[in-house]
Formats: C-alpha cells, structure tokens, sequence
C-alpha cells in the first residue's frame, strides 16, 4: 500500500472509567477517514503509548488495522522505553498485517548514536518486510540526531522513512535530498506542513488532523494543483487553530474540539490535565472565530 499522504495520529480512547475503549476508537478511525486523510498513526505520542500497558497498546494495533480495513494505510507506532518492548510490539504490529512500523528514539536514558542505530537495526529485523519508519521528535526525546545519521541507516536498508517532528526545516530537506530513491519522509510539525511538503517532504503525519483533518486535505490538494497562495490559506487556517490550541494543554484541547463535534474520546491519563468545565465554555466560544 502507498505510504506517501497524510495520516492521523490517533488520539487515546478511553471510556467514561479510564479503560481503553475500542468502540471509541473506531468512531474516531471513521471520523478522521471522514475527513480525507489518507490513513492513521496509532499508539503513537498522542496515542499516550508511554501512558499505556504493552497488552493495551498491541490491542489498540489490533484494532485499528481491523477498523481501517484496508481504506487506508496503518502506521504502527512500536517504540517504547527499552529494545525488546520496542521488538515485541513490531512483531505484533506485523503480524496484525500494520503497512509499516514506526519507532521513536528511546528517552529517558542518553543514547550514543552508535547505540540507537543498534535499536533501529534490532527494530529493523523484527519488521522484516515490513517498512520501518524512525520518528525523531527532539523537543519530547531530547535526542538530536543529524541527517547523515538517517541517511546511513537509509542505504544499509535499515530504515525506509522518518516522521521529522521539529520546526527547523532544514534537516528535513537535507534527508529529502539526501536519501536514496523511495525514502519516505512525513513533516510532523504540523504549522510547518506546507513548508515540509514544499521542501519535498511525501506526507505528514500530525495530532490536529484528528480535529481538522479535512483543512490538510485540502492544503494538500490545493499544492498539487499548483495553487500556493490557496494552500497557504488553509496553512494559515490550521495556524489559528494550532495558535488557540497552544493555550491549553494540546491533547485537552484536542479531545474537547472531537467532543463538540460529537466524537468521544474521553478523558487523557493521569497524570496528564483533565478539563476543566471553564476550559470547555472557553475552547467551544473560540472554534467559530478559528473558521470565519
């Protein structure tokens, strides 16, 4: 299946006790799919995968891959705090048919380079067939790794794609123009999406597509046809509702725009924030200035 688009990345759902509902998930799989993206990213960072047991992270795999049901790709997140966490949820992620893996670096710990491109090859090996994409967020990993460091894990055949979270483009275009033929790279800032996809970037993968999925679509779109300054306008559209989101805790904000259009997700896991009724008066007054 094509990788190459725009994929959610899945919010965590869970039901009124805090358990991991599946029933929510696929209402947030139909919604997102709704809304023109072309497949999702799950139990990724704002999957709270570091909030959740293995056994709910490979169940919430499972069942995102039967949700999709081949509408669309399945971008398995597998990285956790250790290597054979991180083996055991790829190999369950391949198993469950997942389009590709993706795997952040570990954090917690410092990691010489020669140590992570150690994990990747052992994740690598684990997907077997199946495409590995490294996902470097250095804001959340405080891990920064240069772009040669990708690059010599892209020829060996370890590696065939990165998720680049940061805004500082620059890397991003020198892994586009560096890599070999058909290394996929997906721009994970979202604010920067035009910028990524207008530096050569193949997709993105992105938290506010949940809520406002139909707005990269189009941006995307409108790119494709060569109308920039169209596709600037819906960057500038997603800016404003990134801009308001940075008000508030990011996943609190998110879950309470889904809520308002009539998706449940429930509440994030402590010890993350939980809204608060003046947060939910003040984010639903805001979201009809966000689209005027």
């Amino acid at each position: 299946m094509n990788l190459a688009g725009i994929h959610a990345a899945l919010i965590a759902t869970y039901d009124d006790h805090g358990a991991l509902s599946l029933d929510r998930q696929a209402g947030l799989i139909d919604h997102v799919l709704g809304q023109g993206v072309d497949g999702v990213f799950v139990s990724g960072s704002t999957g709270e995968a570091y909030l959740q047991s293995v056994a709910e992270r490979q169940e919430s795999i499972s069942a995102a891959i039967e949700q999709v049901g081949g509408r669309g790709p399945v971008i398995a997140h597998t990285g956790s705090l250790d290597t054979r966490t991180t083996v055991a949820l790829t190999e369950h992620a391949v198993a469950e048919g997942a389009d590709a893996v993706s795997a952040v670096t570990p954090v917690y710990y410092h990691y010489e380079e020669a140590e992570l491109a150690t994990y990747f090859r052992t994740v690598s090996a684990a997907a077997g067939p199946v495409p590995l994409i490294a996902y470097h967020i250095p804001a959340r990993s405080h891990v920064q790794l240069s772009p040669d460091f990708f690059i010599r894990l892209a020829e060996d055949g370890i590696l065939q794609g990165l998720k680049y979270t940061a805004t500082d483009l620059y890397p991003l275009a020198e892994v586009v123009r560096r890599a070999p033929q058909g290394f996929l790279v997906f721009n994970g800032s979202d604010e920067v999406l035009l910028g990524g996809l207008a530096l050569g970037a193949h997709g993105g993968i992105g938290s506010t597509y949940n809520a406002i999925g139909g707005v990269y679509r189009r941006l995307v779109d409108l790119l494709a046809a060569s109308d920039l300054a169209a596709a600037r306008h819906q960057q500038e559209v997603a800016n404003r509702f990134i801009n308001e989101m940075n008000n508030y805790d990011f996943l609190v904000f998110l879950r309470q725009v889904l809520h308002h259009d009539g998706v449940h997700t429930g509440h994030g896991r402590g010890p993350l924030p939980t809204i608060t009724d003046a947060q939910q008066h003040a984010i639903n007054d805001v979201l009809p200035t966000l689209f005027a």
